[in-house]
Parts: structure tokens; sequence; C-alpha cells
């Protein structure tokens, strides 16, 4: 089996290694995203008031409930799917919502059983 050893120089180590620290940040982190949609900023606020968020959360809460915290024209589960997965690909908070009429399970647009 051949091996190939490759030499840099010190220059090119040094331009590599800033590059791959500035253009790779570790997988896992997950930050506050810079631009929040509109149509989500006073929900995401409202949600941080009463929650850490933070990443791997997951929070369930009733349709009653999250109507107190998120206002919407629409009562419905459907209502909240867009904040839903932006909680989820923004933050990795998994936002859980179940319907009191479903008799506490979660109702079928959740992930959970």
């Amino acid at each position: 089996m051949k091996t190939k050893n490759i030499i840099l120089s010190s220059k090119n180590d040094s331009s590599i290694s800033d590059r791959q620290v500035r253009d790779c940040p570790d997988v896992n982190e997950k930050t506050v995203p810079q631009r929040i949609p509109r149509r989500y900023r006073e929900d995401i606020k409202k949600l941080q008031e009463r929650y850490d968020l933070h990443e791997g959360l997951v929070i369930n809460v009733s349709l009653k409930d999250i109507r107190g915290i998120c206002e919407r024209d629409y009562p419905k589960i459907e209502a909240y799917l867009g904040l839903k997965n932006f909680l989820l690909r923004a933050f990795g908070v998994t936002l859980n919502i179940y319907s009191q009429k479903t008799k506490g399970d979660f109702d079928k647009n959740t992930d959970e059983p």
C-alpha cells in the first residue's frame, strides 16, 4: 500500500486552519437565526419568555394554552404548523400541541403517540 506525504508550508497551514474554523462551525451548534420571519417574531418572543428555548427542548402544550401564548385567527392545531416547523429548523425545539378534545392524547398531527 502506497502512501503520499503532503508537506505544506507554515503559511498554507495557518490559512487552511483559519478557513476551516471560519467556514465549518460545530455541526451540533444551533444559533439564534439572524432573521426571524415577521409572522413569528411575537410568537418566538412570548415562547422565549415562558420557556428557555434551547436545542433539544420538547414543549408539550394544549391548544388552549398555546392560543393564550401565540394568538391565531384560526383556532385549530393546523394554524401552528408553520411555527412548529420554524422552531424545529431554527432552534431545534419540538413543539407538540394537543387538543383537549382528544382526551389528553396527542393530536394526529404530532409525532408522538
